[in-house]
């Protein structure tokens, strides 16, 4: 298997983690943006949308990251996304809200905050209010879940956490504040402690060449 990403892409992240966790063997691929290699007639011919992250799987290819994650873990019979029907649909649920409530408003913060600036471009106040709103409204819903068990969908860690994980990861860099969110800092730290983790990387920041040298 092949899994098409860019080390700054969240999602991305996320295929990258769930691999990890499902010990799944991949060849990892990381597309340049800036010289515009998604957009090649060979990674179009993977994903038409000419975004990351996608895989090849033996010629079987298959793009959003969620419906990787899912595959990937549905190949092996993986617990990390349980077949007990109700059990399946709350990770499914907790894979919608991470995508829609967190990632995407964490990604207005992130691009505004530290790669706008990277780009030369004027970052937006208004996006930056927009997602860090949307962020304190939805944040202590996971606060509260993470109170009554040990993982979102139990005490078991499932695939997601793992997408959750990805998408706070970049939360220091924008410097989020997770100080009134102790359940949550627990959970994050104890999963970013966890050797699936490690094998990818140390944390987000680490990805960053300004950063990490």
């Amino acid at each position: 298997m092949k899994i098409y990403g860019t080390y700054l892409s969240a999602p991305a992240n996320k295929v990258r983690l769930a691999a990890s966790a499902l010990g799944i063997e991949a060849e990892y691929i990381n597309l340049d943006l800036t010289k515009g290699e998604h957009k090649s007639p060979d990674f179009l011919a993977i994903n038409p949308l000419g975004k990351v992250p996608a895989i090849n799987d033996s010629g079987f290819c298959l793009f959003e990251s969620n419906t990787i994650c899912r595959y990937m873990a549905n190949k092996i019979g993986s617990a990390l996304y349980p077949n007990e029907v109700q059990q399946r649909a709350i990770v499914d649920q907790w894979l919608d809200f991470s995508s829609h409530h967190i990632l995407t408003n964490m990604g207005k913060i992130l691009f505004n905050k530290f790669f706008a600036p990277m780009m030369g471009a004027t970052p937006n106040a208004d996006s930056i209010a927009e997602g860090s709103r949307f962020l304190n409204a939805q944040v202590p819903i996971i606060e509260d879940y993470l109170k009554q068990s040990k993982m979102l969908a139990g005490d078991e860690m499932t695939l997601a956490d793992i997408a959750m994980l990805a998408a706070m990861e970049p939360f220091d860099l924008i410097k989020y504040d997770l100080t009134p969110y102790p359940a949550i800092t627990a959970w994050r730290n104890n999963l970013m402690q966890q050797e699936f983790y490690q094998n990818v990387h140390t944390h987000y920041a680490a990805e960053i060449p300004q950063l990490s040298s």
